[in-house]
C-alpha cells in the first residue's frame, strides 16, 4: 500500500510511469486503456502545483481540446466531448513524457514495442491457426478466400490497426539493429522484423503493406542512402509482380472492391464535413451522424484529413496547424544534420508511415498506436543528440 502511495509523491519518478504505460500497450485497450488513465491521472497529482502553468505551456493544444468540448456538447455529441477530454490528457501526458524522458528510458520503449511484438505475433499465429482449423479449413485459408473472415489482430482492435502497429514496429527494429554492437540485440530485432512481416500477411490488410513499404525504405535511407535505392526498386519490381498476379497476397484480387468501398466512405465523410464545414461536430462524427448519409455506421472516414475536417471543421484544422507548427518548424530545421541523422530518420520514417496509413485508414487516433507513435516523435533536439552521442552495446 505504501508503495503504491509512492506514485504520487511529486518527486517519484515519472519513467517508471511511463514505461508501464509502454508495457500496457502491447494489451488489449480495456486493459491498457485504463492503465493509461490512471498514469494521466497521477502524473496531473504530481503536478498539481504547477498545472495552470503546464496548461499554458501547452498553448494552442489546450485551445484546441476545450475548442473540441465545446462544439461536440453543442452539437450534443457526448461522446466526442469525452473524446476532448482524452485530447487534453494526451497533450498534457506528453508534454510531462518530453520534459522528463532520458536516452535510456527513450531507448527502452523502443525495446519495450520492438520485442513486445514478438508474443503479439505468436498470439496472432496462434488465434489464427486455432479459427481456421476449428471451421475445417486448412493454413492457406487467407490465401484461397476473397473475403477471409480470420485475420490476425493480435491484442489490437482490428487488422489493420494491428497492420500500422506492426509497420512501426519494423521501422524502429531496423533503427535498433543499426544503433546496437550487442548480438543480442541485433538478434531479437531481426526476429521481431520476421515474425511481424509473417503476421503483416495474416493481417489481410491490403494498405499496410505498403505502408511497410514506405516505413521501411524511408528508414534505410536515412541510414544507408545506396541500400534504400535499391529496396525501393526490389520493392517497386514486388508492386508490379502484385499488379501480374494480386492473388500472391491475401485480398488483393479484390482490391478495386477495396478502393470502391474506401470511396464510399470518403464520400460520406466528406457530406458530414460539408454540413458544418467551419466548427464541425467534435470527434466520432461519423459514428454519431452517419445517419444522415448512410444505413450503416463507421468509427470515421477511413482517411486521416477527411476525418479530421469533418470532426473538427476549418477552424479546429487551423488550430492544429498552429498547435504544431513550431514543431515541425524545428525538425526541418535539423533534417539535414549528419550527426543526428539516423535519430531524425527514425521520428521522419515513423511520421511517414502514420501518414501513408493515413490515407486510406485513422489508426493513429487510437490508445496504443497513438501513445506509441508520440512515445517516438516527441523529443527534442538536444535529446536526440545526446541519443546519437550514446554508445549502445
Amino acid at each position: 500500500m505504501k508503495r503504491a502511495l509512492n506514485f504520487f509523491r511529486e518527486d517519484g519518478d515519472e519513467m517508471t510511469l511511463f514505461s508501464i504505460i509502454s508495457l500496457s500497450i502491447l494489451l488489449p485497450v480495456y486493459i491498457c486503456g485504463p492503465v493509461t488513465l490512471i498514469v494521466m491521472i497521477i502524473l496531473a497529482y504530481r503536478h498539481r502545483s504547477s498545472l495552470k502553468e503546464d496548461v499554458q505551456e501547452l498553448g494552442w493544444l489546450s485551445i484546441f481540446a476545450f475548442y473540441t468540448f465545446v462544439i461536440a456538447i453543442s452539437f450534443r455529441n457526448y461522446m466526442g466531448a469525452m473524446i476532448a477530454i482524452v485530447i487534453f490528457l494526451y497533450a498534457l501526458l506528453f508534454l510531462y513524457y518530453k520534459r522528463y524522458v532520458t536516452v535510456r528510458q527513450y531507448l527502452l520503449n523502443l525495446k519495450i514495442f520492438v520485442w513486445g511484438s514478438i508474443p503479439l505475433a505468436l498470439l496472432s499465429y496462434f488465434k489464427y491457426t486455432k479459427d481456421v482449423l476449428s471451421q475445417g479449413y486448412d493454413l492457406l485459408y487467407i490465401f484461397k478466400y476473397h473475403n477471409p473472415q480470420t485475420r490476425a489482430e493480435a491484442t489490437l482492435f482490428n487488422p489493420n490497426y494491428y497492420g500500422l502497429f506492426i509497420a512501426m514496429v519494423i521501422v524502429i527494429a531496423i533503427y535498433l539493429l543499426y544503433k546496437y554492437d550487442s548480438k543480442r540485440v541485433k538478434l531479437l530485432s531481426l526476429l521481431a522484423i520476421f515474425m511481424n512481416l509473417l503476421a503483416l500477411i495474416l493481417t489481410g490488410s491490403r494498405w499496410s503493406i505498403p505502408t511497410v513499404v514506405v516505413g521501411m525504405v524511408t528508414m534505410v535511407f536515412f541510414l544507408k542512402p545506396k541500400i534504400a535505392w535499391i529496396l525501393g526498386f526490389i520493392m517497386a519490381m514486388a508492386i508490379a509482380m502484385l499488379v501480374i498476379k494480386p492473388d500472391l497476397l491475401p485480398r488483393f484480387t479484390t482490391l478495386a472492391y477495396g478502393f470502391s468501398d474506401r470511396f464510399a466512405i470518403w464520400e460520406i465523410g466528406w457530406k458530414l464535413f460539408i454540413t458544418s464545414p467551419i466548427v464541425g461536430r467534435g470527434p466520432f462524427t461519423f459514428v454519431n451522424f452517419y445517419y444522415l448519409f448512410a444505413d450503416r455506421g463507421k468509427m470515421h472516414a477511413h482517411q486521416l484529413l477527411i476525418d479530421t475536417m469533418a470532426n473538427y471543421g476549418l477552424v479546429g484544422l487551423i488550430i492544429l496547424i498552429m498547435a504544431f507548427t513550431h514543431y515541425f518548424r524545428i525538425l526541418s530545421h535539423h533534417l539535414l544534420r549528419q550527426d543526428i541523422r539516423p535519430e531524425i530518420g527514425l521520428v521522419v520514417a515513423t511520421f511517414a508511415t502514420v501518414l501513408f496509413h493515413g490515407l486510406m485508414d485513422v489508426g493513429v487516433f487510437w490508445v496504443q498506436m497513438g501513445y506509441m507513435f508520440l512515445a517516438i516523435v516527441v523529443i527534442t533536439p538536444n535529446m536526440l543528440e545526446e541519443i546519437s552521442k550514446t554508445t549502445a552495446k
